[in-house]
């Protein structure tokens, strides 16, 4: 059977979801090794006339466009990609992996690139643009599985109370002075300060939102600024701001969107060891911070605006795409010109990203996410490629680590075992 009949067939098996772990192995194995990008574009022309036409209205296009552009060429040369203008209606000074379609297209093209990223699992529809609207629909899992997390936190206010919240809860949950405390939705608090009303100008008052293993949140503080927290993560902030600067603390991981204000300066502080911290300073702009105690390297990621970080004496300032990495062991306090902001907030827009994680690190994520125990039988020198969608039962996610690395799992209960 010639390459293209072999290829053919595969494909069709794939689409079909008929087709056995050792052929889905055989259709990676073939993409992967696709050297000259001749594989790459059959299986994108086989896609694109199989998969029907849907309408592309009320999906972020420019999202996915980016993300179907770098997984169909991320192997391509960059002359042969910088070629296909013929399907482009614009020119980009971003990665040459990334390609603009005529809108008709898109959405076929963006399933294709779906198809192709998540062949192992079987299914293609897992990255549908739909998906990333919500983090807490999961699939159903088989008996022996584990749930993804979801829109759950604890809200200690400044007495010491502690609300529970979930995605179920909505309306005013408290009033703290001339703040209102509400959840307008599942997965979301909202502060709102009040005008004309008596209050203490001495007196602030502190609230701590905390995620656990398998949660996240999303807070309007009462300046305006949107945070989105990570699993296994805290933030504290007052419940109004006072003062010459807005302060508010962070442990585990959070993505800032900081309203405006120069008079009073945005600030982050981040706890790094037992007497020493990190400060990110900021105006407006979208960040996001990686500082998970488990984690060596204390992580910013500049997406948009200025941020200065700063650590024991020594400042960095960050411009859009750079990062400062902060070594915990070593305090050291590096900027790195570049780096993957679509890796860095992956989390945020509902996906685990496997480009530029090693098998620690991905464990790591998902020990948080799925609020599972991680053991290694044997070291594991295994590479990964892709993105997954964090919405699925833990298992999907390890069948495609076992389809794209060296590396087998078993899952027990609450633990993930890991072998070679």
């Amino acid at each position: 059977m010639s390459t293209q009949n072999r290829l053919t067939y595969l494909l069709e098996q794939a689409m079909q979801r008929s087709a056995t772990d050792t052929e889905l192995q055989e259709l990676i194995t073939l993409i992967r090794e696709d050297d000259n990008g001749n594989i790459t574009r059959q299986v994108e022309a086989m896609l694109l006339q199989e998969l029907p036409d849907t309408a592309t209205a009320g999906y972020d296009m420019s999202y996915w466009d980016d993300i179907a552009g770098r997984i169909l060429t991320a192997d391509r040369p960059e002359n042969e990609i910088a070629g296909q203008g013929n399907n482009s209606t614009e020119k980009t000074d971003q990665s040459p992996a990334v390609i603009r379609l005529n809108p008709w297209r898109r959405l076929r093209w963006i399933s294709a690139a779906a198809a192709v990223l998540v062949l192992s699992l079987g299914s293609y529809w897992f990255l549908r643009p739909a998906v990333r609207k919500s983090t807490t629909v999961a699939t159903a899992p088989a008996s022996n599985d584990v749930t993804p997390g979801g829109n759950k936190a604890m809200l200690v206010l400044a007495d010491g109370t502690e609300v529970p919240l979930d995605s179920a809860a909505s309306g005013t949950l408290t009033q703290q002075g001339n703040t209102s405390v509400v959840q307008p939705a599942g997965g979301q608090l909202l502060y709102t300060q009040q005008t004309g009303g008596p209050e203490n100008v001495d007196m602030v008052q502190y609230n701590t939102l905390r995620t656990p293993r398998g949660g996240q949140f999303q807070v309007t503080l009462p300046d305006g600024t949107n945070v989105w927290l990570n699993a296994a993560s805290s933030l504290k902030y007052p419940v109004a701001f006072k003062g010459a600067s807005r302060e508010v603390e962070l442990t585990g991981e959070a993505y800032f969107e900081v309203a405006h204000n120069r008079a009073m300066p945005f600030k982050v502080m981040v706890r790094t060891g037992q007497h020493d911290s990190m400060e990110v300073a900021v105006l407006g702009t979208q960040f996001n911070i990686m500082a998970y105690a488990d984690e060596t390297l204390v992580k910013t990621t500049l997406l948009e605006g200025a941020v200065k970080v700063s650590n024991s004496g020594i400042s960095k300032q960050l411009a859009p795409g750079q990062g400062a990495y902060l070594d915990r062991q070593r305090h050291t306090l590096a900027l790195l010109q570049q780096v993957d902001t679509e890796e860095a907030v992956a989390w945020k827009n509902g996906f685990i990203q496997l480009d530029g994680n090693d098998i620690t690190s991905i464990m790591r994520i998902i020990a948080r996410w799925y609020d599972v125990d991680v053991i290694y039988t044997a070291p594991v020198p295994a590479h990964f490629r892709g993105i997954i969608p964090r919405n699925v039962p833990v298992s999907r996610v390890l069948k495609m680590m076992e389809m794209t690395g060296e590396v087998h799992f078993e899952i027990k209960g609450k633990q993930i075992i890991v072998s070679p």
